[in-house]
């Protein structure tokens, strides 16, 4: 039998997706290039053309997200999956309440990655990297301000999932003090990785430097905005590697502006790509990536495989690699018995 499986227009660098799953005989149906400007919703003609009959899909869908309506009228879906480990152009509530898995690209090279970055980012910021560099690339010499040490520093990690812990490990041995805010971590878990856990108010203004790393959801949408920037210390450090509506731009920029908190690390944007007027961009105060401070040749590498595994695993009724929605595993029992196969 072969498998229908919708993808975007283009995988960018996951094109091997598209390769692997043909390779197991899957048909490859590409969607049309949609542009940001564009109706965000789904017609009905559409839906017919690319969905109805469709057993997965895959990819990352920006402009015209996996929405609800799409997912009741796919009668026929098995699984879906992202490549990256962002989810939130799926609805991923809606697919749980439809029995549809939801696999997405947690690879170890992804998830440390990023861990590794933190902490890169950790030490620039505190040493005051941005200003030592700009320094000598403009004709001088030695700044005022050599910063810090990470040494005998507070360290917050805001979400102490994979990545969360990941830094956790990362910085044993740097002789820091980690604390953590995570309503879904014991302050015993936390405390096995090294972490005291608080709540968010307080490690916003007891940390040096404030690290975010939780998914995107409608209660982490600028969970970071003013009231939060102003319990931060002016000497203290924000970096965002998560999503970047998790962080409001517009707060972040008047604090930096007004001296309420020392700089920032900015990967994920509100936008993206970032316009070029936005002040983050060449701000004195910024460390600027485009939402890949984390990436590698490794992950690159990685992520097309574990796609096309999530995938396949799903298709045949297997549990994906990198499973987002756990809990949809009653329901999607009940679906894809309804196609004959049983869920291992």
């Amino acid at each position: 039998m072969a498998y229908k499986v919708v993808v975007p227009n283009a995988l960018m660098r996951n094109e091997t997706i598209a390769e692997l799953l043909e390779a197991e005989g899957c048909e490859i149906v590409r969607l049309p290039a949609f542009e940001l400007g564009q109706p965000a919703e789904w017609s009905g003609e559409e839906i017919e053309r690319y969905f109805l009959d469709a057993d997965a899909f895959v990819g990352t869908f920006g402009p015209r997200p996996i929405s609800r309506k799409v997912l009741e009228a796919s009668k026929k879906l098995r699984v879906g999956a992202s490549p990256i480990i962002g989810t939130e152009t799926i609805d991923v509530d809606a697919a749980t309440d439809l029995g549809i898995a939801i696999g997405y690209g947690a690879a170890p090279e992804n998830l440390l990655g990023v861990a590794e970055a933190v902490v890169m980012l950790t030490a620039a910021l505190l040493k005051n990297l941005p200003g030592k560099w700009e320094t000598v690339k403009t004709g001088g010499w030695r700044v005022n301000d050599p910063g810090h040490m990470v040494r005998n520093r507070k360290i917050g990690l805001v979400g102490l999932g994979n990545i969360g812990r990941g830094v956790a490990a990362r910085l044993q041995g740097w002789e820091c003090e980690l604390l953590g805010a995570d309503p879904f971590v014991s302050a015993e878990a936390a405390a096995g990785f090294g972490v005291k856990l608080v709540d968010l108010d307080t490690l916003l203004s007891e940390s040096d430097v404030v690290s975010v790393m939780v998914t995107l959801t409608a209660s982490t949408y600028h969970m970071i905005s003013t009231r939060e920037l102003a319990l931060m210390r002016p000497d203290a450090y924000l970096i965002n590697t998560s999503r970047g509506p998790c962080v409001d731009e517009a707060a972040l920029i008047e604090a930096l502006n007004n001296g309420k908190i020392a700089g920032a690390a900015v990967d994920a944007w509100e936008q993206e790509p970032a316009s070029n007027d936005n002040p983050l961009r060449d701000h004195p105060k910024v460390i600027a990536t485009a939402h890949n401070v984390g990436h590698s040749e490794e992950v690159y590498a990685a992520l097309p495989y574990l796609a096309a595994e999530n995938i396949l695993k799903g298709l045949r009724g297997e549990v994906p690699t990198c499973f987002r929605n756990p809990d949809v595993l009653p329901k999607w029992r009940d679906r894809m018995k309804g196609f004959g196969v049983e869920v291992g």
